[in-house]
């Protein structure tokens, strides 16, 4: 009997060990968010101030956050608002409990300049990060962060087959106005070239679309991929995540609204 006290007894201790030092993988401080973290958001603003609601609707964005730990974000992006596509810079503070759990404020960039805080949680060893909106309320958007890994980046780091995984909205052109969202495999050279087989959503309407292009990767780590499909040029352009094995992207051209992540398949 004493035995199996003694076996009870260390289970016991051996599980109450595991949840203490699970209770304390979790535990985080303002240097734990620190780096450059590659980024896709989507959504839609559904209410805006007066003098901005020519942007309401549909939203996306694609760029990186680069944080010094100690509460400061810079934000390169470039954002589709209903369809009207710009890229800028933005700054943000943030602050972050011992849960993970990160707030950031800022303006929302021009031409809205509107106060906002979002609300995010760390996972993945800090590597990995959910954003939404909390304020102003009345819109729904959505972020993804994956921590990059490189400090330069070429031509080589987009390499390989990749998974497609984009959605949103189109305003224009009309024929292809609606929910959008496209799966398919893309595969790159490493040397500026890539072909895609794709299958295309378009408000319900099924479409397979296979295209090939062209593609650069700047030293910062974005990666701009071009091609033309249907008489229209089209453009797709995000930052690099890891070592390159993701890319949280989104379509420049005007008219869309769409973002996403390009997955290595191996």
């Amino acid at each position: 009997m004493k035995r199996f006290h003694f076996v009870g007894s260390l289970t016991s201790l051996l599980l109450l060990s595991s949840g203490m030092a699970v209770q304390g993988a979790i535990t985080c401080s303002m240097s734990d968010y620190s780096g450059t973290y590659a980024f896709y958001t989507t959504g839609s603003l559904l209410q805006l101030p007066p003098q901005a609601a020519v942007l309401l609707g549909p939203f996306s964005q694609s760029g990186i956050f680069t944080s010094d730990g100690q509460g400061n974000v810079i934000i390169e992006s470039t954002a589709s608002y209903n369809g009207f596509v710009q890229s800028g810079n933005s700054a943000a503070t943030y602050t972050i409990t011992p849960e993970c759990l990160v707030t950031f404020s800022l303006n929302l960039p021009f031409p809205l300049a509107v106060p906002s805080t979002f609300a995010s949680v760390l996972s993945g060893s800090n590597r990995q990060n959910i954003v939404m909106i909390t304020d102003p309320p009345g819109s729904v958007i959505v972020g993804r962060h994956a921590k990059q890994d490189q400090r330069f980046c070429g031509l080589a780091d987009f390499n390989g087959a990749y998974q497609i995984d984009i959605s949103g909205s189109i305003s224009q052109p009309r024929e292809r106005a609606g929910l959008f969202q496209r799966l398919g495999r893309l595969v790159a050279d490493g040397a500026g070239n890539f072909t895609a087989k794709t299958l295309g959503n378009y408000a319900g309407r099924l479409v397979q679309e296979d295209f090939n292009g062209t593609y650069d990767v700047s030293a910062k780590c974005f990666v701009n991929l071009k091609y033309t499909y249907g008489g229209e040029s089209l453009a797709i352009n995000g930052a690099l995540g890891g070592h390159g094995e993701t890319a949280m992207v989104m379509v420049t051209s005007p008219g869309w609204a769409v973002s996403g992540q390009l997955r290595a398949q191996q």
